[in-house]
């Protein structure tokens, strides 16, 4: 390797950085992952968290609509979604820094949903994949799991969508302990849960997806997500600045 390319890996992490800010990117984080059993993280020793946050308006249209995931499933509008949009940039900029990573002579993999599909790491029968995002969220110090299964944050609540890539390319990475639950006696996604799906668990890291949720039962409705007091914190800009 000559000694150019020696250079410019010493500020890999910037580079990625600059190319995600570039692309769209809100937010990265950069995790070290090697405490965590290796089956899940494929042997690599850093996953890249990135982030794109919803708007306040959207959060702000979806709490004056309740059924507003109704009428795009009834008007077949799904392009007009910001959250479907997001969850598809975040995927599509996992995607491209993983091939990023690669072209600079280091192994990477997405975890975009294609990705882990194609790869067979997706449970589509129990919705699971070996590595969640939000797993790799907590570890980032972004947040906890709350009860709605869903990674909350202080700065936007639940409003963000998320994507990773594990890597074994020169990053300075570090893992950080999982902040407990903030959600305390809170019941609000419990009870605004129109299928039951929502059991009340406050998470802890011992805690199973189906100790919080029956994933059966979730219809995807986002009523849990925007009406978190978290969210609504956010929208209302009275959220973490941290």
């Amino acid at each position: 390797m000559c000694g150019s390319d020696k250079k410019e890996n010493v500020s890999m992490k910037e580079l990625i950085e600059a190319e995600l800010a570039v692309q769209g990117a809100g937010f990265v984080s950069f995790v070290d992952v090697t405490n965590l059993p290796r089956v899940q993280t494929r042997d690599f020793p850093v996953a890249i968290l990135i982030g794109i946050s919803l708007t306040k308006e959207f959060v702000a249209k979806v709490t004056d609509t309740p059924d507003y995931v109704e009428r795009l499933i009834l008007n077949k509008d799904f392009s007009s979604d910001e959250y479907l949009r997001k969850e598809q940039k975040v995927d599509g900029l996992a995607d491209h820094i993983a091939s990023y990573i690669n072209r600079k002579g280091y192994s990477a993999i997405s975890q975009s949903e294609a990705a882990n599909e194609k790869a067979g790491v997706y449970n589509e029968k129990n919705k699971t994949s070996l590595l969640p995002h939000k797993t790799i969220g907590t570890l980032a110090g972004l947040g906890w799991i709350g009860k709605n299964n869903l990674l909350i944050t202080e700065k936007f609540g639940c409003a963000f969508c998320m994507c990773t890539v594990l890597t074994d390319a020169p990053l300075e990475a570090n893992s950080k302990p999982p902040q407990p639950s903030h959600c305390n006696q809170c019941r609000i996604c419990q009870e605004i849960c129109p299928t039951n799906a929502i059991k009340g668990t406050i998470w802890n890291t011992q805690a199973s997806r189906d100790d919080l949720v029956d994933v059966e039962k979730c219809k995807t409705c986002l009523k849990c997500l925007i009406l978190c007091p978290w969210t609504q914190k956010y929208k209302k800009g009275q959220s973490s600045s941290g």
